[in-house]
């Protein structure tokens, strides 16, 4: 049932970025908001001393995350839902920008300022 919900919604999903990559972009972009929103969610309940994920504040995080998220050894799980939430945000932000653009848009032929000083 899931794997034929998923098919159904692939090929929906294809068809709309074919037709109109716009609205698809849109779409994804708000799908990411709701991401964000879940993962701040979760962050409080995390925070929250009676939370039902208040335990994931002492629980490690895995070690591919770690790799993968360039955390610290001591890292926890609430470090690895802080870094998803931010890749959701960089997604949202990302998806709403190809929106946005026109769709001939062609960011190589763009000039992007790359900062060398990461403290900026």
């Amino acid at each position: 049932m899931i794997i034929a919900i998923q098919g159904i919604f692939m090929n929906s999903f294809f068809i709309s970025y074919v037709l109109n990559p716009k609205f698809s972009h849109r779409l994804v972009g708000y799908l990411e908001e709701e991401a964000v929103k879940t993962y701040t969610a979760m962050l409080k309940d995390i925070d929250r001393e009676n939370g039902p994920l208040y335990h994931w504040n002492k629980q490690p995080a895995p070690k591919e995350a770690i790799e993968y998220y360039h955390l610290p050894e001591t890292a926890t799980f609430r470090d690895v839902v802080l870094c998803i939430r931010a890749d959701e945000a960089c997604h949202r932000e990302t998806n709403h920008f190809l929106s946005d653009v026109d769709q001939h848009f062609d960011i190589a032929e763009e000039k992007v300022q790359i900062y060398e000083d990461e403290k900026l």
